[in-house]
């Protein structure tokens, strides 16, 4: 079986505009997740139900709007959306500091940026995956998704660190000011590609229309009738649920249960992330040689059975060691079979569909990881918080059998 054809896009002067603009965003809105709560808890002095409530906004927001916005989205031309997006995400930020400043900052405020944020959020994934494939050759979109995925595994990384020492610089009202000019950035970027931009799929003519709720829930069927894309999200939300139920987790464990102190835990929560750099770098080699699902299966079979290190972690230096390479390693195969998952599925998609596809995933990541970190968390009181990892390490694991062997 000859190898599949795989361009770099390295040298590709409009996709390095979108992944610069992708880059300072994903920055930006990794600070503006560290200031916002912060700003509710110090400068507004809310209580913890209210601290807990600004979270869940964000989730409510997606489960709510994501396939209308998404059904929007798919006819409409992609550059503006994104334009647009990160243009009213700069200015929904800009406007704390300014209430901040007049004395007329308030909870409520800081809820309404929180939703409007969490829907351009959504509209911007959805334009930018329909837009990538047309922007870039069909052999260009794995390494395409591998760069994209390994700087986000970046701002995962070294965003929280960013945000604090923005935060003890400027206070978290003037860090918001950085995530404004972020996004003020990534608008620029968007704006000076040159590549025009090809029609958007036309709407289906009155006599070819179904309902509207079939119209809201296309991509939803067509990954439903895919003997591939089907079981491949259900192994994403198995996987990306139980990496939810074991996060907030971890701090008890590391810190309460094996006696890591402070400085201990930020290395394990920032070091192995240079984990999904790699892996996701690795993409395009791994695919000329095994194929696209080839690999995704074999990282998402991998990726599981490192986590298990950290549960059998003990006290001091070893255990350290455990956890450090169980969550790098669990990292890198996780950012492998991200970058692949993303790449099969744009090809896999027809163009008229790719931003109802898109915003699937996100729906259904949404929606499912509250449920997976209620369920941990009754797991670790009815047991303890070893118990409650173990589990999600379980779960993990068994995500990866769920892929197809061959499309």
């Amino acid at each position: 079986m000859p190898s599949p054809r795989i361009d770099g896009v390295g040298g590709h002067r409009d996709f390095r505009r979108l992944w610069a603009g992708s880059v300072v965003g994903q920055f930006g809105s990794a600070i503006g997740m560290v200031a916002l709560p912060v700003i509710a808890v110090v400068v507004l002095d809310v209580s913890a139900w209210q601290v807990s409530l600004l979270a869940g906004v964000t989730a409510l927001t997606t489960v709510l709007v994501a396939f209308h916005v998404g059904h929007l989205v798919e006819y409409t031309r992609k550059r503006p959306v994104m334009i647009g997006g990160d243009l009213i995400r700069a200015v929904t930020l800009a406007s704390l500091p300014v209430a901040h400043v007049l004395g007329a900052l308030t909870y409520a405020h800081l809820c309404a940026v929180a939703a409007v944020n969490a829907v351009c959020a959504i509209a911007f994934t959805g334009a930018s995956q329909a837009h990538l494939k047309s922007l870039v050759s069909p052999a260009g979109l794995i390494d395409a998704n591998s760069r994209l995925e390994s700087t986000r595994w970046l701002s995962i990384s070294l965003g929280p660190a960013l945000a604090g020492a923005l935060i003890a610089a400027l206070s978290a009202v003037g860090a918001l000011v950085a995530t404004t000019v972020g996004h003020l950035f990534g608008a620029l970027a968007v704006r000076t590609i040159r590549e025009p931009e090809p029609p958007p799929p036309e709407r289906p003519l009155s006599g070819e229309r179904t309902s509207r709720r079939a119209e809201l829930f296309a991509g939803l069927g067509f990954v439903r009738g895919h003997p591939t894309l089907r079981p491949i999200l259900f192994g994403w939300i198995l996987f990306a649920g139980a990496s939810s139920m074991a996060a907030p987790l971890t701090a008890v464990f590391y810190m309460r249960d094996l006696g890591f102190s402070t400085f201990e835990y930020g290395l394990l929560m920032g070091v192995p992330s240079i984990g999904g750099l790699v892996g996701a770098r690795l993409v395009p080699s791994l695919v000329r040689r095994l194929g696209a699902l080839r690999t995704l299966r074999w990282a998402s079979l991998l990726r599981g059975p490192w986590y298990f290190l950290i549960p059998f972690a003990v006290p001091g230096p070893v255990g350290l060691l455990m956890c450090g390479a169980g969550f790098g390693l669990l990292l890198l195969f996780s950012a492998a079979a991200n970058s692949a998952m993303a790449g099969y599925r744009q090809l896999e998609t027809p163009d008229a569909l790719m931003s109802r596809v898109a915003t699937l995933w996100a729906f259904a990541t949404t929606v499912s990881q509250p449920l997976f970190i209620l369920l941990g968390g009754v797991v670790a009181a009815l047991l303890d918080a070893r118990a409650a990892l173990s589990a999600a390490a379980v779960v993990m694991a068994l995500a990866g059998f769920l892929l197809p062997r061959k499309g």
